[in-house]
């Protein structure tokens, strides 16, 4: 198991921006739904490069990776949410479709195949060569990130886990008063693992509870 990737927080990647009355949330996406968690409890985002499986550890548990000499546990929050598992690079792909394919017809022969989770509501380049080659390495960078799936490693009960999205956003933050609970429209699973709404300009950032997330022993 090869160390990870750690991803340096620039100002295109993370704007922290303070207020008075607000708490601030490191925001991701997963399948389109935008999400939010406290900045507190973050302490890495990463570029996972590699990811060690664990026998016969449940569907939601992707593997572990090794961060700095800890052994860090990695939640594959789409299959958490009810979602299809995805590659997290396209390296990764095919052994990917092949393992939903398998999940899948497993799931049809116990008549309980998952349907698809969703919330109805919310929705210059240079001519000079030394600045090509400027702009191609900070290219290289954003073309892997997107490529790539990336990891949210949040400290829980003094331990630490990393949570697998389908991409990173900003560090933004709110003001309490707008905080709002969970809308009748949310996904009843999702609903489960959701603390609450915030609605931005045009979207609907849901509150994760890592709390909930993190406790196997919830009933999904």
């Amino acid at each position: 198991m090869t160390g990870q990737a750690l991803v340096a927080a620039d100002s295109s990647e993370i704007d922290v921006a303070t207020g008075g009355d607000t708490i601030e949330f490191v925001t991701f996406n997963i399948a389109g739904q935008l999400f939010g968690i406290p900045v507190l409890i973050v302490q890495d985002i990463l570029l996972p490069e590699s990811i060690a499986s664990i026998p016969l550890a449940p569907a939601e548990v992707r593997g572990s990776i090794n961060l700095r000499g800890r052994i860090v546990t990695v939640i594959d929050v789409r299959v958490r949410l009810g979602l299809s598992r995805r590659a997290i690079n396209a390296k990764d792909e095919s052994r990917v479709n092949a393992a939903n394919k398998k999940d899948l017809d497993s799931a049809e022969e116990r008549g309980d195949a998952p349907k698809h989770k969703k919330i109805k509501e919310s929705d210059s380049a240079s001519d000079s060569n030394s600045d090509i080659k400027e702009l191609s390495a900070v290219e290289e960078v954003k073309s892997k990130k997107q490529d790539h799936m990336m990891a949210v490693t949040v400290e829980h009960h003094n331990e630490l886990y990393t949570l697998l999205v389908d991409s990173v956003g900003d560090v933004i933050p709110l003001s309490k008063e707008s905080y709002e609970g969970n809308p009748s429209t949310l996904d009843p699973l999702w609903r489960e693992f959701a603390g609450g709404v915030y609605r931005l300009e045009g979207r609907l950032m849901v509150v994760l509870d890592v709390e909930r997330l993190l406790d196997f022993r919830a009933k999904i």
